[in-house]
């Protein structure tokens, strides 16, 4: 008969007493890092800059446009003005244009000013001529702080109010931040309610499924405030605040299960939270130490991309881990010896029985499927393979894009802008490319043959004369007739690098510098993904001391993220899910999102895999049959997996709520894979491969000195389960 948990030997006062001082010191610490976190947070980065290839000849143009101008042509504002009347090239400039262009030229960060009167531009006037665009060039510019003071002195103007819309690329950027931390607070206010009720479902107490909360809260602020310290010496981008939130709760919800539900375990089977503790150290403990380490290290891989918007995602995603870790190992065995006996109370014992390791146990719903599986391993390890296959064959149709004004909603002002100068106008385009002549003794005569080479090529609506910049710079802008980031314009822009001048000629712009990133991005990949294979494998053999098992996890990690690349083109470039996620598709896929995805879920999906492999090494060192090791080893930690993936989808999959599409593809990315790969891959591809691999998944290189299995193999349930059981099995707290 099991000892009820009510009764079991709790830890001395002295240990007591040391852990409420860890407790108080983690608390000291999450304050002093959400404190610090704050006021560093005002410091990340928010600009066109975060996207920036380095080293690039775009990067370099752009300095040297910057340098003989003063003007960052990354940078500008776009005013789009409704005028009282219908205006053309030379009617008299209207009040409300007068006074955007008073406010504009007062800005001490505009360098210039350009509207239809002084350019003579027709093209800066909609075909209707009841609109106008006035374009400012900006200098070195706080973007965040520029935009909300030229935001407030036009609302401060009664005749502008509901004429004018504010747009151009500096704030398209402060919107596209501003969006994105809005809808993240608000997707995860929304989820949270469901969240806690999952985990006290899940966890079944109160105090136990507060333990990820906490461990969330102490994660988050860790990471906030070692952020802080990181861009005393390396700027960081915003936009990774919205993988810290996500991951850190994500995470704290794997990790505190796994901890929590082996030290309900074997407070069961000990009787003694001291001796659970000192098991839960050396098996879950030793566990999430390399998972931990595993994501953590995938996650440090983005480092290598010299992109700002990567990289940091790659250093905080990096941090979170590692302060979620930290917590369950740290942290976490305080709590429990404080709280351990009132948590491990509220698991009906009838539904656990006191045994860890007889048979007579091992008769849960992930045995009973596991067995079923191992009965015909080839049949189940062929079925799960294609269905993967099949959801990823739609990414050998991809296309990628990146993000701009277009992504934003209708309801700011640069998205609006954006639609009406598409809309509206003719020649004028919002992001124009540029073509840049390094040449000290160009004649007016070569340039014009460059203008005029360009006007030939498709895609260009129109090219203006080269205006001299200072030094041996020439420039010529160009209007192209579709969007920035379309294929069109891609090769529109391939054609123009490809002019020939009298010195070197470079093509600057939006559509420019998405290609250098994509360049950059494709260059640094191959490196990327060695690394992540390379510390997956490492960790796992480190882990299991099997040569076969870290390959069989990296392949079937393979598999997870190729089918979630897939089911991403058929759902967001494709556009089925558009009416039911409340976008319309811009027909690609953000080529930075998917390079996110890859090392989260690579990173996730080698967690679950150490959560399985471990304990199935620990079942299979203690004595059990290979066939028997995997099926225990599924019982004990699919519960754990399922409700994780559920808990971490939920986390994750909230982000599906935001208005902005590659956050919506980074939410149901991660939340897709981590369920597909704690149902069909953990329940079904694992036990399949390591029945047909037999005795070679074991294998190493080293003599293990464990102890010889049995002879007997379980006998496999002659029903099989449910045709949803392997789906919608159930979660079992200590599992």
């Amino acid at each position: 008969m099991s000892q009820n948990p009510l009764l079991a030997e709790g830890p001395s006062a002295g240990k007591r007493r040391r852990a409420r001082l860890v407790l108080s010191a983690a608390g000291a610490i999450a304050l002093v890092g959400l404190v610090g976190g704050g006021i560093a947070s005002s410091h990340l980065t928010s600009s066109l800059s975060d996207y920036d290839a380095p080293g690039s000849a775009v990067v370099l143009a752009q300095h040297q446009i910057q340098r003989a101008t003063g003007a960052n042509p990354e940078e500008g504002y776009e005013v789009v003005v409704r005028t009282p009347a219908p205006i053309g090239a030379s009617s008299p400039v209207p009040a409300r244009v007068a006074t955007v262009v008073a406010l504009l030229r007062s800005r001490p960060e505009v360098k210039s000013v350009l509207d239809y009167a002084s350019t003579g531009d027709p093209t800066m006037i909609s075909k209707a001529g009841d609109l106008t665009v006035v374009v400012a060039t900006v200098g070195a510019v706080q973007e965040k702080q520029a935009v909300t003071a030229l935001q407030h002195a036009i609302s401060a103007q009664p005749s502008l109010k509901g004429n004018t819309w504010l747009g151009g690329p500096t704030v398209a950027d402060v919107q596209l931040a501003a969006v994105s931390s809005k809808d993240l607070g608000r997707a995860e206010l929304f989820a949270l309610p469901f969240l806690i009720l999952l985990l006290f479902f899940v966890f079944r107490g109160l105090r136990a499924a507060a333990v990820p909360l906490i461990g969330a809260v102490f994660a988050i602020a860790v990471t906030l405030g070692v952020m802080g310290l990181v861009i005393v010496a390396l700027p960081l981008s915003v936009f990774a605040l919205n993988l810290v939130i996500a991951l850190g709760l994500g995470l704290s919800v794997d990790f505190s299960l796994l901890i929590v539900s082996r030290f309900r375990e074997e407070v069961r089977r000990q009787g003694s939270v001291d001796a659970a503790l000192v098991t839960v150290r050396q098996t879950a403990g030793h566990t999430v130490l390399f998972s931990s380490l595993t994501i953590a290290a995938a996650m440090a891989t983005l480092a290598v991309f010299p992109e700002r918007f990567v990289y940091s995602m790659g250093i905080a995603g990096a941090i979170v881990v590692l302060a979620a870790g930290a917590f369950a190992l740290l942290v976490l065995p305080s709590l429990l010896t404080v709280f351990g006996a009132r948590i491990a109370a509220h698991t009906p014992s009838r539904r656990h029985p006191a045994s860890a390791t007889s048979e007579a146990q091992a008769t849960g719903r992930w045995y009973r499927i596991a067995t079923v599986v191992m009965r015909r391993p080839a049949i189940w390890a062929l079925s799960a393979i294609l269905v993967l296959a099949v959801l990823a064959v739609p990414f050998l149709h991809v296309s990628f894009t990146g993000g701009d004004a277009s992504a934003l909603p209708a309801s700011s002002s640069a998205g609006t802008a954006y639609k009406l100068v598409q809309t509206n106008f003719t020649a004028f385009s919002e992001a124009p490319a540029s073509i840049v002549v390094n040449a000290a003794h160009a004649t007016p005569a070569e340039l014009a043959s460059i203008a005029t080479q360009a006007a030939n090529v498709p895609g260009v609506k129109a090219v203006s004369a080269f205006e001299h910049l200072g030094g041996s710079l020439w420039e010529s802008n160009v209007a192209l007739s579709s969007a920035p980031l379309s294929p069109t314009a891609q090769r529109t822009v391939n054609a123009l690098q490809s002019l020939h001048g009298p010195g070197p000629l470079t093509v600057v712009g939006q559509t420019a510098s998405f290609q250098a990133l994509q360049h950059s991005l494709k260059s640094h990949l191959p490196l990327v993904l060695g690394l992540i294979v390379l510390i997956a494998l490492m960790m796992l053999f480190a882990m299991t001391r099997s040569v076969v098992l870290p390959l069989m996890a990296v392949v079937m990690n393979i598999l997870t993220i190729g089918a979630t690349f897939g089911m991403l083109v058929w759902a967001f470039q494709w556009g089925h899910l558009g009416h039911l996620l409340g976008f319309s598709g811009p027909g690609a896929l953000q080529s930075t999102s998917l390079i996110i995805i890859l090392a989260v879920v690579f990173g996730l999906s080698t967690d679950y895999g150490v959560f399985l492999l471990g304990r199935m090494k620990e079942e299979h060192d203690a004595g059990a049959t290979r066939r028997e090791a995997v099926a225990l080893g599924l019982d004990r930690t699919g519960g754990i997996v399922s409700a994780a993936a559920v808990c971490l989808a939920l986390a994750m999959g909230a982000l599906v709520l935001s208005r902005l599409v590659f956050v919506k593809e980074l939410g149901l990315g991660v939340a897709f894979a981590v369920l597909l790969d704690a149902t069909v891959v953990r329940a079904v591809l694992v036990p399949a491969v390591m029945s047909l691999l037999g005795p070679v998944a074991w294998s190493s290189p080293w003599s293990t000195g464990q102890v010889q299995p049995p002879a007997t193999v379980p006998a496999i349930p002659k029903t099989p389960p449910t045709p949803g059981a392997i789906l919608s099995a159930g979660l079992p707290a200590s599992k």
